[in-house]
């Protein structure tokens, strides 16, 4: 068949990419149903935002509590204070590491392995699948201990937080973290000895820092200024937008964060080539647990206050409309939660652009660029290769239709 349309298996979501093999194009289809939690929240009170937002995705709900938080607390004014602060800190710390540990050793490394899927590492290497596994259970268990659950929060709240950890707890934390210390270390080693697709894609890395957006090709710009930025645009193949940077194909996430924050660590990272960015996890897994026990030894040494309630916003508490904006660096990248309230604290709008709708442009381009740059070889081998292609961006396709 000239046109063919291969289902891309082992990501969150359904997506699709449609290949025109006469023409040597292709299209990127996204068929998951809307989700319209933008409409959801408008009439519902700044109390309720960060109750509603997680449910859009159960692999990264914390990184939507915290965002909607963060909104309302900006519309608010409202500065949290240091144990709140290193509290929430600490779930997207474990946020990271689950995300990262679920992707990589359950989605994206059984195409590098010669597996079908991740449970299958347990009778092919059952040493690397404890230590994953065990990973995977340390991410787990801080959200349990800070967030009151593994999925969807219960204990923030606008200002702080309803319940905070006991130091026991805190403590028996820290013995985890202290365990796997070296199998975080681990886990760049072992990616970085896979052997990756060569490929180079023109686009623009970009990654938040202290207030602003960094780009790989332009200028930084205050995060503020999000929206002039970042454009969505609609598609007839797409239940989701796709973004861009400045009208550029942009990748947010792991590879975009290492290049622009990180350090240049030891392992031989090309920031031209998506694939890569399974590395660029594996990195970051030791890098969020490193910082994991640092925020714990932090807590330990101070004297954690659970801070007053912050009142209640209710009718007449406001005597303005207001607009605040949340962002926070999930952990596939940018994340932008924004709502405007009227005088009774009632959202009247909400914007949210996640990480994979920034990246969706980006998958495209680099899925034409591998169809290009493998002319040499056969058709089911290209697309094996694009179906490791869309993986390795870690798609999160449920928060694309949000």
């Amino acid at each position: 068949m000239a046109i063919t349309s291969e289902f891309i298996a082992k990501i969150e979501g359904h997506g699709s990419l449609k290949i025109d093999w006469e023409k040597e194009i292709v299209k990127l289809h996204i068929h998951e149903g809307e989700r319209l939690f933008e409409g959801i929240l408008v009439g519902r009170t700044a109390e309720e935002a960060h109750w509603i937002t997680p449910r859009i995705c159960g692999v990264c709900p914390i990184a939507h509590n915290l965002a909607s938080l963060a909104a309302v607390e900006d519309a608010y004014d409202i500065e949290i204070t240091e144990t709140p602060r290193l509290l929430r800190d600490l779930m997207m710390r474990g946020q990271m590491i689950q995300s990262h540990i679920l992707h990589l050793f359950f989605l994206a490394l059984p195409d590098y392995l010669g597996i079908d899927r991740g449970t299958e590492l347990a009778q092919k290497d059952p040493d690397s699948f404890a230590k994953a596994l065990a990973l995977k259970e340390l991410g787990d268990e801080i959200a349990y201990t800070i967030a009151g659950r593994n999925v969807h929060p219960t204990r923030t709240t606008i200002g702080g937080f309803h319940k905070i950890p006991s130091k026991e707890e805190l403590e028996k934390l820290l013995k985890k973290l202290e365990a796997t210390r070296r199998t975080s270390q681990w886990v760049a080693d072992f990616c970085s000895k896979l052997d990756y697709p060569e490929l180079k894609v023109d686009f623009e890395l970009v990654a938040q820092e202290g207030g602003e957006i960094l780009s790989s090709k332009k200028e930084k710009v205050p995060i503020k200024e999000y929206k002039i930025n970042i454009q969505e645009e609609l598609r007839e193949s797409s239940t989701a937008k796709f973004g861009k940077f400045r009208n550029k194909e942009m990748m947010v996430g792991s590879l975009a964060r290492l290049a622009l924050n990180g350090k240049r660590e030891k392992y031989d990272i090309d920031f031209e080539n998506p694939f890569h960015n399974n590395i660029a996890q594996a990195i970051e897994v030791e890098k969020f647990h490193k910082e994991a026990i640092g925020i714990i030894d932090k807590l330990l040494h101070m004297d954690m206050v659970l801070e007053p309630f912050v009142p209640t916003l209710r009718v007449g508490d406001s005597p303005t409309r207001r607009v605040g904006l949340g962002a926070i660096e999930a952990p596939r990248g940018g994340l932008y939660h924004e709502i405007h309230l009227d005088e009774n604290s009632v959202i009247t709008y909400a914007n949210i652009i996640t990480p994979t709708v920034q990246n969706l442009t980006s998958i495209e381009k680099s899925a034409q660029a591998l169809i290009d740059q493998t002319k040499d070889k056969e058709q089911k081998e290209r697309e094996r290769l694009l179906n490791m292609l869309i993986r390795a961006y870690d798609p999160c396709i449920t928060c694309s239709v949000h």
